[in-house]
């Protein structure tokens, strides 16, 4: 028998549950994906626990079962009440500031048009049969410490590193019932370094199309989980390999520059934001090559790159301060590359600070990738003028040196578009000399012939 540890900070929650159980005659389990973690080692989450009648209790509301409990476990502990899903069967409650899901053993009933089953409550047998891998069907017993394995294959799957679907038999029906497991399976692939059953592949594969009736927001969950791990290009491109990749992100499936964007992503941190941004950056280029005397020039390369992500992103329902983020972003990690050649001098490199604004850092992380060692010179360049320039604090200009009211008392003019000329004209001799005094701008201004 397997000797199952729980994590040291979830023992409490745990004991918690199997108090509690005992006293008001209910079974409970840890089931899916925590348990199987527990069992490779991994650090555990998502915590979901089976709740079920005793065996001789013949109460009729064996589908509120783990709803009841969860309210049972609240009023006992003095916790918030729980957020219930009464169509499903199922409640969240947070214990030990940690959420626990609370679930009923059930059945699913799909309609071709939707991922969202309807539910009716069944054995534990047919619950395990229900889900998506054998490594996620195990059951363990809490009030004896006991694993259940109804596929038989779950155990042994988890020491081969192997995803498989729970009926092989039905496996092409497992996933067009719910297509989004075809992510999760190249997500579990990713993230455990397991294979996928060949059978298992071959029904993804065949029914790839159907993630269309996912929706945006919850293919973009699995999307994040992916972005973050090592490697994240083997998923993308088992992506492609499926289908999936041109039903869900086409823009990429049709990059002719593919690998060098997996390239890219793969060199940079594992942060959401910064791998997204990473994968779109050349979105735009082989929309604006022009080829001039059998060379390919891309022109306006980050601008088209910026919009094409700008719409692939509302597509995905990010945030609209996380577009605003990649547009920024994308519009100038091509800079130090493509858009500048020649030696970095200390205004050049304050007048790309200028542009990345508050992004610096993340533009320079998306940028680094793109420099291999035939240019990466250039590039170490740029790093070195910029960490020289903020220890004498000229990175970055005096904002506002001189307000607008005060230009328009020095000149004794009303405000108008004068005002942002010069105030325009003020910055570009800061970003010359960022040491420059108020009373030498004062004095070039008075210089121009022309303030209008």
């Amino acid at each position: 028998m397997r000797n199952i540890v729980i994590p040291d900070k979830y023992k409490s929650i745990i004991d918690k549950i199997t108090i509690t159980a005992q006293e008001y005659n209910f079974d409970v389990y840890i089931v899916g994906g925590f348990l199987r973690d527990i069992i490779l080692n991994r650090e555990s989450k998502d915590l979901d626990i089976m709740v079920c009648l005793k065996k001789n209790d013949t109460d009729g509301n064996k589908h509120l079962a783990g709803i009841n409990f969860s309210r049972i476990l609240s009023k006992k502990y003095n916790l918030s009440n729980p957020v219930v899903f009464e169509r499903f069967g199922t409640a969240k409650l947070l214990i030990d500031n940690e959420e626990v899901e609370f679930v009923m053993p059930r059945k699913e009933y799909y309609n071709l048009n939707s991922r969202n089953p309807d539910t009716q409550v069944t054995s534990l047998q047919q619950d395990a049969l229900r889900r998506d891998f054998t490594i996620n069907a195990l059951f363990l017993k809490l009030d004896n410490n006991t694993i259940l394995d109804f596929t038989s294959n779950g155990l042994s799957d988890i020491e081969k590193k192997i995803i498989r679907v729970t009926d092989t038999q039905n496996a092409r029906i497992i996933f067009e019932q719910d297509p989004l497991r075809i992510l999760r399976a190249v997500r579990q692939h990713l993230q455990l370094s397991f294979t996928i059953d060949q059978d298992t592949y071959n029904a993804m594969k065949l029914s790839s199309k159907r993630i269309r009736v996912v929706s945006y927001e919850r293919i973009r969950d699995e999307i994040n989980k992916i972005l973050v791990e090592n490697e994240p290009s083997k998923a993308f491109l088992m992506m492609d390999d499926l289908g999936l990749l041109q039903e869900i992100l086409p823009e990429i499936a049709n990059l002719k520059n593919l690998e060098h964007s997996l390239k890219v992503l793969d060199g940079t941190k594992n942060d959401i934001s910064i791998r997204m941004f990473a994968l779109l950056h050349e979105i735009g280029k082989w929309a604006t090559c022009r080829d001039e005397n059998n060379t390919n020039f891309f022109y306006d390369c980050n601008i088209e790159s910026a919009k094409i992500a700008e719409v692939v992103l509302k597509r995905f329902k990010y945030s609209k301060d996380f577009i605003q983020k990649a547009v920024l972003i994308i519009m100038n990690s091509l800079y130090p590359k493509m858009l500048y050649s020649g030696i970095w001098t200390d205004v050049a490199v304050r007048k790309f600070a200028k542009r990345c604004g508050n992004e610096l850092e993340s533009i320079i992380e998306v940028s680094k990738t793109n420099f291999d060692k035939d240019n990466i010179k250039v590039f170490e360049e740029l790093l070195f003028k910029i960490e020289k320039l903020k220890l004498k604090k000229m990175l970055y200009i005096k904002p506002d040196l001189i307000a607008g009211k005060e230009l328009m008392m020095i000149f004794n003019r009303p405000q108008g578009k004068w005002v942002q000329a010069v105030k325009d004209k003020i910055e570009e001799m800061q970003i010359e000399d960022p040491n420059i005094t108020k009373e030498d701008v004062i004095e070039n201004i008075k210089k121009l012939n022309d303030l209008n």
